[in-house]
């Protein structure tokens, strides 16, 4: 075999091995832009799951609110506000 064949199959086999280490650049690079997108799907399922909590956070407040308001008031005011949900959950 001379020099220049030599050279010749060197090179050819340089240039296949760069292209097997460069489809397996590619083929990782996918895999890790295909992970970065997934978390968006998670992403959506936790702002509906947050925005869940927050309308049930705020009806528990108003909840919170109105039993405040019946254990602070005067017994009369109290009684008056009974007998006015009761005759609102008839409705």
């Amino acid at each position: 075999m001379d020099m220049m064949t030599m050279i010749v199959v060197v090179v050819a086999i340089i240039l296949v091995f760069s292209l097997v280490i460069t489809m397996m650049a590619f083929k990782h690079e996918e895999k890790r832009m295909s992970l970065i997108r997934a978390p968006q799907v998670d992403t959506t399922r936790i702002e509906q799951e947050l925005a869940a909590t927050q309308a049930e956070v705020s009806k528990l407040r108003a909840r919170v609110q109105v039993l405040e308001k019946l254990v602070t008031d005067d017994d009369r005011k109290l009684a008056g506000e009974i007998e006015r949900l009761r005759s609102e959950e008839r409705i």
